[in-house]
This record gives C-alpha cells, sequence and structure tokens, in this order.
C-alpha cells in the first residue's frame, strides 16, 4: 500500500484529469530563450557558417570528424549525415559485394571534389563556357595568376580589367586566349615591365588598351603580329625607340593613341605606303623627343578626324595635304617648332572644329576658312609669329567660343 502522501498525490492528479483533460493534454511550458541567448546562437551559427566559406574559398572545403569505435573501425559522416566505415575496416556488406574500381574508389570523408592540389592550395577554376568579362572600374588588388589564361578558356573574347589595382606582371598566359578579341588592361599599377611576346598569338584581338600599365621597353612588337587590330592605345608608360613604320601597316586599324611615351626619332611610314587608311583618330603627343615633318602620307587618310601630334619636337611646313583632309574635326600641333603658314585651305573642305598650333614658329595670315562650313569653335596661336590683320570671316563666326592669339605679330583695327 502506498504512503499516504503519494495516494493523496495520485487521487488529486486523477481528478485534475478528469475535471481537466485540456490542460492535462497540453505540453509542458517551456521558456523561450532570451534576447542574450539567441544572439549568442545566431553568432554562433554565423560564425560557423563564416568557416565553411572560408574554408571553400581556400580550397579546404569542411569535412565531417572521424571517429573510432571501440573496435578500431574509423567511421566518417557523409555530406547527408549517414555514417560508414572507412575502406582499412570495412563493415559488414549485406548480399553480393561488390569491389569499385581504382578511378571510381572514393575516401568517406572526400565528401566534396578536390583538386590534384594539395588540400591547402587555392582551387582552380575552369569557366570552358565564359565569353564576356568585365570587372572594370572596381578596387580590385593583388597579382594576376600566372595561369589565368589556361584557366578562362578558349571561348573568351571580350576581357576588361581597367581601372583596378592590380599589381604583378601582365600574365603571358593571357596570349593562349586565341578567340579573344577585346583586352583591356588599362589604368593598373602593374609592375614594370614589357608586353608578353605570347601576346602575338593574339590573332583575333581588334582592341587593345595597355596605357597607363607601367610597361617599358621599346614599341612591343607582338602588337604588329594583330592583322584584325583596329584600337590599339599605349599611352602614359615608358617605352623608348622609335615608332616601327611597319605599324601604319595594320590595314584595319581605326585609332592609335602612343601619347605620353619617350619614343624618338622620326615618324616614318613604310615603304608600302599607308595601309590603314581606315584610321580616324591619331594621338603622338607628349612624347618630346619625336623629330622630323608631318609625313605626307598623313593626308591621304580621307576618314581621319582628330590628329594630336602636340609637345614633340616636330619640325618643318605642315603639309597642305592635311588641310584637305574631308573628315578632320580636330587639329592639335601645339608645342612643336612647326615653321612656314597654316594652310590655306585649312577649315574648307571638313567641319572643322578645333586648331590648335600655339607655340611654334608660325608665320603668315591666319587662314580666312577656318569658319567656312559653320562649325568652327575655338583657335589658340598663341606665341608665334602670325602678321597681317584678324580674317574678317573669322570675326563674324557665330559658332565661335575662344580665340587666343596672344603673342603675335598682327597688324590692323578692331571694327
Amino acid at each position: 500500500m502506498a504512503p499516504p502522501r503519494r495516494a493523496c498525490w495520485l487521487v488529486l492528479l486523477q481528478l485534475s484529469r478528469f475535471f481537466f483533460p485540456a490542460a492535462a493534454s497540453r505540453r509542458p511550458c517551456i521558456r523561450p530563450p532570451s534576447r542574450r541567448q539567441a544572439r549568442r546562437r545566431c553568432c554562433s551559427r554565423s560564425r560557423a557558417r563564416g568557416a565553411i566559406r572560408r574554408r571553400w574559398r581556400d580550397g579546404t572545403p569542411h569535412r565531417p570528424r572521424e571517429r573510432t569505435t571501440a573496435t578500431g573501425r574509423t567511421w566518417g559522416v557523409t555530406r547527408r549525415g549517414a555514417s560508414r566505415a572507412s575502406p582499412s575496416a570495412p563493415p559488414a556488406s549485406r548480399g553480393r559485394s561488390r569491389t569499385p574500381s581504382a578511378t571510381s574508389r572514393r575516401s568517406p570523408t572526400s565528401t566534396y571534389p578536390t583538386t590534384a592540389s594539395s588540400a591547402g592550395s587555392r582551387p582552380r577554376y575552369r569557366c570552358a563556357s565564359i565569353e564576356h568579362i568585365d570587372l572594370s572600374h572596381n578596387n580590385f588588388t593583388g597579382h594576376l595568376p600566372s595561369d589565368m589564361g589556361r584557366r578562362l578558356g578558349e571561348n573568351l573574347t571580350d576581357l576588361f580589367l581597367h581601372n583596378n589595382r592590380f599589381s604583378g606582371a601582365i600574365p603571358p598566359s593571357l596570349g593562349s586566349l586565341t578567340r579573344l578579341q577585346t583586352l583591356d588592361l588599362s589604368d593598373n599599377p602593374f609592375d614594370a615591365g614589357e608586353l608578353p611576346a605570347s601576346f602575338k598569338n593574339l590573332a583575333n584581338l581588334t582592341f587593345l588598351d595597355v596605357g597607363n600599365c607601367n610597361l617599358i621597353g621599346e614599341f612591343p612588337s607582338s602588337v604588329l603580329e594583330m592583322p584584325e587590330l583596329e584600337v590599339l592605345a599605349l599611352y602614359n608608360n615608358a617605352l623608348t625607340g622609335s615608332i616601327p613604320p611597319r605599324v601604319w601597316s595594320l590595314s584595319k586599324l581605326l585609332m592609335l593613341d602612343l601619347s605620353l611615351n619617350n619614343f624618338t626619332g622620326d615618324v616614318v611610314v613604310d615603304g608600302h605606303g599607308m595601309a590603314a587608311r581606315s584610321l580616324t583618330f591619331i594621338a603622338i603627343s607628349y612624347n618630346y623627343k619625336l623629330t622630323g615633318s608631318i609625313p605626307e602620307a598623313f593626308g591621304l587618310l580621307e576618314n581621319l578626324t582628330i590628329l594630336i601630334l602636340s609637345s614633340n619636337s616636330f619640325s618643318g611646313e605642315i603639309p597642305a595635304s592635311i588641310a584637305s583632309l574631308p573628315s578632320l574635326s580636330m587639329l592639335d600641333l601645339s608645342y612643336n617648332r612647326f615653321t612656314g603658314t597654316l594652310p590655306a585651305e585649312l577649315g574648307k573642305h571638313s567641319d572643322l572644329e578645333y586648331v590648335l598650333v600655339g607655340d611654334n614658329a608660325l608665320t603668315g595670315a591666319i587662314p580666312e576658312g577656318l569658319c567656312a562650313r559653320g562649325h568652327f569653335i575655338s583657335l589658340t596661336a598663341d606665341n608665334n609669329r602670325f602678321n597681317r590683320s584678324i580674317p574678317s570671316n573669322l570675326a563674324n563666326c557665330g559658332t565661335l567660343r575662344k580665340l587666343s592669339l596672344r603673342n603675335n605679330q598682327l597688324t590692323g583695327t578692331i571694327a
């Protein structure tokens, strides 16, 4: 017989179940976690997720721990949580045994695929199908991978990495991207070096911009092996030597920018003539030591829109053929040693807008036809020896915004 107190307790319990069945079947009240406890649990889960992400980033994916049973077997937890024994001590199999081949056998703890490199190395990627990559105008830093060209695959056609903070050397492996058509590495602080010779394999390249990339040495010969090239930008580097005449043999070239380098010597057109007849933009300014005269072949460029040869040591007279170019809109010959006169036909055959010829030794009269087509905007001709009076057509030009003729020998009256 139960003690009296216990019997009373049992009686009360039975009565409560009889009179309050809903309360008896209700689950006991569990106190919710406090705000501090919830925050601790959330932080611990976040730390765990962060650790897993870091392992994937560093090439060491998370693997569950192994545990050893009392019999000496080593068991590993698979991706779905199922346990299985290691190959060294396999558990008893059911039914007919099947031995996997050497190529398909995996360790029970090899939950995720790994590479042939060590587990601590960076995971290798190979984007075999990607065609366009644009990472420009960011704050990426560090060195570009030396085998970057082999990783990206052969289908890549456009690669934009300009305006970042990449350093180190330009990877020669980029020369293996034989289908590449557009490559822009400009405005990155790479280490001083030459353009990789492997770039000669980029036979399909149409756009190459390596301006402001700290290039040194002579004009990169690999560029001359790109027959499809349309845009070539090598500005703001430290390239030396002469400009090779073969650059004018690139028949599809549209834009050429060699400004802000240390090129020397004369600008010579190849003996085969000017093959780059489609050129619309030429900028060879701020080289300071380029000498000689403007090649007469420049007068054959019917599509030439902008010609910038400022801040060099060019001399001689300005070819009259330049004034007859039908597409010319901007002519910048300032800070050179040109002599003679401005061609009288300048402005009569094209929609000319800007003429900058300051700081030369030009003489004679200012051409009257600068505003003949009604598009002329600016004339800067300071520090020359122009004489006579300002042409009436120029004084009455309705589109003119800037007229700078300081330090010349002009005469006449201002009406």
